[in-house]
């Protein structure tokens, strides 16, 4: 039987990389080859968190599809769950939701017979990975319902897979060698809700600390009223636990939180922040912000101006406002202009660039002349070493690229 050959793609978060990963492992163990060159199959695995999102999906696809004019196409992920117009795109679209592997092999296998050749796998164990850092998706779905976000009607509600697997896939990735671990989720705070009691985010890093050979590990996106006491303190007593935390704030405004449906206000995000830092005073804040929510003023964004300052974020993701249309925003009344909202993205990046670059600054004086630990991570100019606190150094042109931790002394 000829080889046949898959290239795939994965837009989005974390998550969608996982995902992408495992269903790559499937191909992989029937005989399927990677290969970018001449693919008989591409696999785009799509994100719908916003219409921008959609629309870099289709963009992605066209292109590809410019690329590679014989193959299939096969089109999975939030975008075809939660769309209804992919069917027009073309006839011979493979179109796949969230999920589901075994029903999506099942599928494919009605073209390509040697899908169904073997069961699909009990588990992630272990999922390829061409990257320097281990990312170890948790569980799936989210619960909260912002009225600016897609994700639940698209990955449904939290599912969180069980601790013993993930230990057992930690384990397997400790053993292949990666000394970071990522720990990702749709709602990664709220992992362990849907199991038996006693499941959560702690008890589970516990579990996972206690990991022969263990590098690090550290958290992906967290809401900040998941960063509880019982987190804090662990992160305090275990330096494994990378000093970092990416925890989206969306806007500095209660009014625009309220209408986001956001579970907290500025007093309680800056009060916990106070406490996180009161324990790890050096640790890196990294937030998401939205501009140009529909009813955001000069006022409001003003106010996230001031409270973004204030926070001292180590670095700031910029969204100019892009609901779907099945979102509650979406029909909000008091719609902001496209060039306010580009002017105001411009003005938060720039401060961005400014808290990031005192954070910088700071931490290197403060590390100066000391052998810190760094994931090698390739980048167009060289190689860079990723540190605990998130923050990238250079490289010299020779050091080991690999997933290890290894020392570097840090110097201005």
């Amino acid at each position: 039987m000829k080889t046949l050959n898959f290239y795939s793609i994965a837009l989005g978060c974390k998550v969608n990389q996982y995902d992408l990963a495992l269903l790559k492992k499937e191909f992989l163990s029937r005989g399927w080859r990677y290969d970018k060159n001449k693919p008989d199959l591409v696999i785009i695995n799509t994100c719908a968190v916003t219409k921008k999102a959609i629309t870099k999906d289709r963009q992605v696809y066209h292109k590809l599809k410019n690329l590679y004019p014989q193959a299939r196409f096969l089109i999975m992920g939030c975008w075809p769950q939660v769309s209804t117009d992919l069917e027009k795109e073309a006839a011979d679209l493979i179109l796949w939701g969230v999920g589901d592997n075994d029903g999506l092999l099942k599928k494919l296998a009605l073209t390509f017979p040697s899908l169904s050749d073997l069961p699909v796998s009990e588990s992630g164990l272990l999922v390829p990975s061409d990257r320097s850092r281990y990312f170890l998706k948790v569980g799936d779905g989210c619960n909260q319902f912002c009225t600016y976000c897609i994700i639940p009607y698209a990955r449904g509600r939290i599912t969180s897979r069980k601790s013993e697997d993930l230990v057992a896939e930690v384990t397997a990735a400790v053993a292949a060698g990666y000394g970071e671990i990522v720990l990702s989720g749709i709602h990664l705070g709220r992992y362990g809700q849907d199991l038996k009691e006693g499941e959560s985010l702690v008890a589970l890093l516990k579990k996972l600390l206690v990991i022969k050979g263990l590098g690090r590990l550290r958290l992906s996106s967290i809401e900040i009223n998941e960063v509880d006491d019982n987190l804090i303190m662990l992160m305090k007593s275990e330096p494994q636990i990378c000093r970092h935390l990416h925890i989206s704030l969306q806007s500095g405004s209660d009014k625009i939180l309220k209408a986001m449906n956001r579970p907290y206000d500025t007093a309680y995000f800056s009060g916990r922040v106070e406490k996180l830092r009161s324990a790890l005073p050096e640790i890196a804040i990294s937030t998401d912000i939205i501009v140009g929510f529909p009813g955001e003023t000069e006022i409001d964004f003003s106010k996230t101006l001031a409270f973004a300052a204030r926070m001292r974020f180590s670095k700031i993701h910029v969204f100019p406002f892009s609901a779907h249309e099945q979102t509650k925003a979406f029909n909000l009344p008091n719609k902001v202009s496209t060039i306010e909202k580009k002017n105001r993205a411009a003005q938060l990046r720039q401060l961005s660039d400014e808290l990031t670059s005192i954070y910088y600054k700071e931490m290197i004086k403060k590390l100066q002349g000391q052998g810190v630990l760094v994931v090698a991570e390739p980048n167009p100019n060289g190689l860079e070493g990723k540190t605990e606190f998130y923050f990238n150094v250079p490289l010299p042109p020779d050091f080991p690229l690999n997933n290890k931790l290894q020392k570097v002394v840090i110097s201005e």
